[in-house]
């Protein structure tokens, strides 16, 4: 007889690190796989809404590796690479459909989806 074990404990072992960041910056996904809190978030509610937006940020990472880059985001210093379309990066900014916006602005679409991936948790 076949069956499946399903685990009632999250096993999501991504670490999460309390530290120093710019004003504004509240959270920061890795490429390693961790996630960095701005240390002077305290409202357990939003530390919990930043760990949802930045957790998808860092499970696109994995699609990026899983897809060869067909999928997913990337970064590094010059360029941000996002279901395999290129942007150029520098100096803290992106440009996006010919405009450099500031790292972590809304509009861009791995942003939406990490939003959106944050607002989920609100409604459910």
């Amino acid at each position: 007889m076949a069956f499946k074990l399903e685990s009632p404990f999250n096993t999501d072992n991504t670490p999460i690190y309390f530290r120093e960041k710019p004003e504004g910056v509240l959270g920061v996904a890795t490429k390693a796989g961790s996630i960095i809190i701005n240390e002077k978030v305290k409202d357990p509610k939003q530390i919990e809404e930043i760990i949802l937006h930045e957790t998808d940020h860092t499970n696109r990472f994995k699609e990026f590796e899983r897809t060869n880059g067909l999928r997913g985001l990337y970064y590094d210093d010059n360029k941000v690479i996002h279901n395999n379309k290129t942007f150029a990066r520098k100096n803290g900014k992106i440009k996006y459909q010919g405009k450099w916006r500031p790292d972590g602005w809304p509009g861009f679409p791995w942003e939406v989806t990490a939003y959106n991936a944050e607002n989920k948790s609100k409604t459910t």
